[in-house]
């Protein structure tokens, strides 16, 4: 579940890590759609093995309290997972021809969200949105480029409004595509960037109308084609600053709640379900 920003399909991660004192150290991972829990037992002498020098350590640090040693040791343990059992690599159709960019060649602007994940950049003198694939996203940015792939070939792709497909990122180390780059959607930051930001009782009624209509005919449209938005909900709806138009972004899937049910979770249904409570929250 999602209680604020999308989140889809997560394929390797870290969830979470407990030790208890003298008790070794439980670590619970996502590895392709399914829960791993793994105990690592202490041993009589923790010589000579992988897990008894990071449980040391990693108790060590939860005695003192000292959180940068506590995160360094679970990075350890992230790189061990991802070295020894690392993704598939990111699978982009690009049959629209995309051209590559390095990750090298990329300047990164600002960062929109996460530590990386979504940036906006300058690539070619060109402002983007760059949206890069690691583990935990990994299905979500190939569903996202899936779907904008779509709509960018379909007879509607002029009528819905979302970012189109710019290029792809590869890694500067060994080439592999890392990544996308989107049109960069430009809104205005101070007052109204998505529609969480719309103050219903200072927003003309008029105005919430339009982009209540705009945003139930471009779903209505993607689903004529296939598309599943997916995680519908105000924060992932543009208001274009120079059109006023209403935008629809993040198609990595997921849901949010109390936009989407989990059990309508990337439906036509669930989506429905999203745009009927986006027009209630603007009150029309």
């Amino acid at each position: 579940m999602d209680t604020d920003e999308g989140q889809a399909g997560l394929d390797y991660g870290l969830v979470e890590m407990y030790s208890g004192r003298g008790d070794g150290v439980s670590v619970t991972i996502n590895c392709n759609g399914k829960r791993i829990m793994v105990n690592f037992l202490p041993t009589d002498s923790l010589g000579g093995t992988i897990e008894g020098p990071l449980i040391a350590r990693y108790e060590a640090a939860i005695l003192d309290e000292d959180e940068d040693e506590i995160d360094a040791a679970q990075q350890e343990i992230d790189d061990i997972i991802y070295i020894n059992h690392p993704p598939l690599p990111l699978q982009i159709n690009n049959d629209l021809g995309l051209p590559k960019f390095s990750s090298d060649n990329i300047q990164v602007l600002e960062k929109i969200q996460g530590e990386g994940e979504i940036t906006r950049v300058l690539v070619d003198g060109l402002e983007r949105c760059c949206k890069s694939a690691e583990p935990f996203n990994w299905a979500a940015v190939a569903r996202e480029a899936d779907c904008l792939w779509k709509i960018a070939r379909s007879k509607h792709a002029l009528s819905i409004r979302v970012p189109k497909l710019t290029g792809l990122v590869t890694s500067a180390d060994n080439g592999r595509t890392i990544g996308i780059l989107e049109e960069y959607i430009p809104t205005d930051l101070k007052d109204l960037s998505t529609l969480r930001d719309v103050d219903v009782a200072t927003i003309n009624l008029s105005r919430r109308k339009k982009w209540a209509s705009q945003i139930r005919e471009m779903v209505h449209l993607m689903h004529e084609i296939g598309v599943v938005w997916g995680d519908g909900k105000p924060r992932n709806v543009l208001i274009h600053k120079d059109t006023d138009n209403a935008w629809l972004i993040d198609f990595g899937g997921g849901w949010t709640d109390g936009w989407v049910d989990e059990e309508l979770r990337e439906t036509r249904q669930g989506d429905e379900q999203a745009v009927g409570r986006i027009l209630e929250f603007l009150g029309v």
